[in-house]
């Protein structure tokens, strides 16, 4: 893909998107070989050293400039930019100028590592920095390069706070380049969409792109080559400002920010719109369900399988309900009908709790995102489980859905003319990454070697000696005045945390999926002396917590983990919320056999000889509570790898059968 055909044109549109999306592991295996050594023999071929130097010396002749003076130089390189595409000559001259504008604005100048994460950017490939080392800084610099060139740009992350947060944090270096720059979040109508989308730099969410490319996709129809669509784009070039009612400018380059966690942890599911559906069942129906699962014994009249959150009846099961129908309206004599209610109702008893896959807030049912913790206010569970989770909570039953068009993070992203990014933990899936999207990791030193202090992973007997083990280190560093943080994996167990801390007559604040409201506020008092923060892995990535008056001198933020998380990442991201940037800080680990990913994994005979040899009060030896810790991670790694394998084979067979019937997504 040339560098000039990266943006809207004649040649591709007005709406410019990767033709070819296969996640066929072949094709994706080629394409990413002639990549390679189109970047080994091209201009992505630069050591570090000689980017630097070849930057300084461009901004040498710039930092003396008056700004009318920077600004004929900025509208000279604009000017070529357009001409000549990025050209290595051009893209290192833009950034020298990007960094010496991120100075006079901002007050902070790109370090030497950060030029070399932007260039990997730039050049369609995955950095991995380690937390703290200035990710949005560096992002800047293969965004507003490639804006100066005309190219729209996606700054892709997690969710609407960061998403907002970054905006503003550059916006007066996108304003000093004269570029605008704007933020998609969740609960925008679409005109506000379509407006924001024409910035020049667009900070979103990945669920929000995704979802407003499939808007455009149903907008466009069955069909992106008919003559509708090729009217659409006619008027969009003949007519600045009209899209004809699509929201986005194509898919041009996209800057992922932690590309782990969006293109890999959540990936498993696709994503989905549905249209309003007519219920089929009544509010008493549900209920009628639920009552009917409560009388029915696990193991008799129904088996379960956890992994798979799905219940099948035993032959006792339905014979049970077969008794019980008599005084029930008409639908329940239906077999298969009932069945399925009642397997729906065992479902979300037994596998979504509240406070752990969801909140109740205004009387309504809130997904909670589990990669994020943050609630998804406008998702839903799909064949009647929404509605019947609502029945469990007695809120307002909702209108059921049916989907309307679909897409998978694999084949979305794939779609993009050019994509990069950054994370700090990229190494363990450096494969599937490849593998899958095409893109190569490249590791990038840290600008200063980090201080931080690994204070090992403890594994104590039951939840009592956690407890214990838990407040005495709280009370330990706070009474040296050092800020802690203290990471959960769900709601539940955040409150649960508050409470024994509350019983301690320890003060602290909760950040969770009920208050990402205050997350702002809360996150910018996690660093000052004394503070304790009970939070959700909402700060697990993408947070800065700065370091207040005299915490350094202290030893810097501690950070406790008291959850086994699904991935040595998801670890590796909460204990980078300490010693960033040079600062000094700690963190550990405080665990129990009785917790719930370690009890269900090893099972009740492996736990009870482990049990055997803890001393009371004491924790598991350290060379042994590495290895019991990581297979439980492994193992769901690989599952997790094998269901985003499966996800992408059902994608072919449906593009396939779609193809076939002249339909698309």
């Amino acid at each position: 893909m040339s560098d000039l055909s990266l943006k809207p044109g004649v040649s591709l549109g007005s709406y410019p998107q990767r033709q070819s999306d296969s996640t066929d592991d072949l094709e994706v295996f080629v394409r990413g070989w002639i990549e390679r050594c189109h970047s080994f023999l091209g201009r992505n071929r630069l050591s570090q050293a000689s980017l630097v130097r070849r930057v300084n010396r461009h901004q040498a002749a710039l930092q003396d400039s008056s700004d009318e003076a920077f600004n004929a130089v900025l509208e000279e390189l604009r000017a070529q930019l357009h001409r000549q595409g990025l050209s290595s000559s051009l893209m290192i001259e833009a950034f020298a100028l990007i960094r010496e504008a991120a100075g006079r604005v901002l007050g902070m100048r790109h370090f030497d590592v950060q030029l070399h994460g932007g260039w990997l950017m730039m050049n369609g490939m995955l950095a991995e920095m380690q937390t703290g080392e200035g990710k949005t800084l560096t992002a800047a610099l293969p965004a507003c390069t490639a804006a100066l060139a005309g190219i729209p740009v996606h700054v892709i992350t997690a969710n609407d706070y960061l998403a907002e947060r970054d905006c503003e944090l550059m916006r007066p270096l996108y304003q000093r380049l004269g570029l605008s720059a704007s933020a998609v979040v969740d609960g925008m109508q679409p005109a506000q969409c379509q407006q924001a989308y024409e910035a020049d730099i667009v900070h979103t969410t990945n669920k929000q792109i995704a979802f407003d490319y499939l808007r455009d996709r149903i907008e466009i129809g069955e069909d992106s080559g008919n003559l509708r669509f090729q009217y659409r784009q006619i008027k969009r070039r003949l007519s600045p400002g009209s899209n004809g009612g699509l929201l986005l400018r194509g898919l041009c380059f996209a800057i992922v920010d932690e590309p782990d966690s969006v293109l890999i942890d959540e990936a498993n599911t696709p994503l989905i719109i549905t249209r309003a559906l007519v219920n089929e069942e009544s509010a008493d129906t549900y209920s009628d369900a639920l009552y009917l699962a409560s009388t029915l014994v696990s193991d008799k009249d129904y088996q379960i399988d956890p992994k798979r959150r799905s219940v099948d009846l035993t032959v006792a099961g339905e014979d049970s309900l077969e008794d019980q129908i008599l005084s029930l309206p008409k639908l329940w004599r239906n077999k298969r009908k009932r069945e399925t209610l009642v397997k729906q109702a065992l479902a979300a008893t037994l596998f979504y709790k509240r406070d752990r896959e969801y909140v109740v807030y205004e009387e309504k049912v809130q997904i909670i995102d589990q990669s994020t913790g943050r609630v998804m206010p406008d998702r839903a569970w799909e064949q009647g489980l929404h509605q019947m989770i609502e029945a469990k909570e007695g809120c307002l039953i909702s209108e059921q859905r049916e989907p309307q068009a679909r897409i998978s993070y694999q084949r979305f992203f794939s779609r993009y003319l050019r994509l990069g990014g950054t994370s700090g933990t990229l190494s363990e899936v450096a494969g599937e990454l490849q593998r899958v999207y095409g893109l190569d990791v490249h590791r990038v030193a840290p600008n200063q070697a980090s201080k931080r202090l690994m204070m090992g992973e403890h594994v104590y007997r039951d939840a009592t000696d956690k407890r214990i083990a838990l407040i005495n280190r709280v009370s330990a560093m706070n009474r040296i005045g050092r800020p802690i943080l203290i990471g959960t994996c769900s709601v539940e167990d955040s409150e649960q945390v508050s409470v024994m801390l509350h019983q301690a007559g320890i003060r602290h604040r909760v950040l969770n999926a009920k208050q990402d409201r205050q997350e702002a506020e809360i996150i910018a008092a996690a660093g000052q002396k004394g503070a304790i923060t009970v939070a959700t892995n909402m700060a697990g990535r993408g947070t800065d917590i700065a370091l207040g008056a005299g915490v350094e001198e202290l030893g810097g933020l501690h950070v406790i983990s008291l959850s086994l998380n699904d991935s040595f990442r998801i670890d590796r991201q909460l204990f980078g919320r300490a010693a960033r940037q040079g600062d000094p800080g700690s963190a550990e680990a405080i665990l129990s056999l009785e917790d719930a990913a370690l009890a269900e994994f090893y099972g009740p005979a492996v736990i009870k000889l482990l049990r055997a040899v803890i001393s009371e009060g004491e924790p598991l030896a350290r060379f042994l509570s590495g290895p019991l810790l990581r297979r439980p991670q492994q193992r769901h790694e690989k599952r997790q790898c094998r269901v985003r394998k499966q996800l992408m084979k059902q994608d072919q067979r449906l593009r396939r059968t779609l193809a076939f019937a002249g339909r698309f997504e």
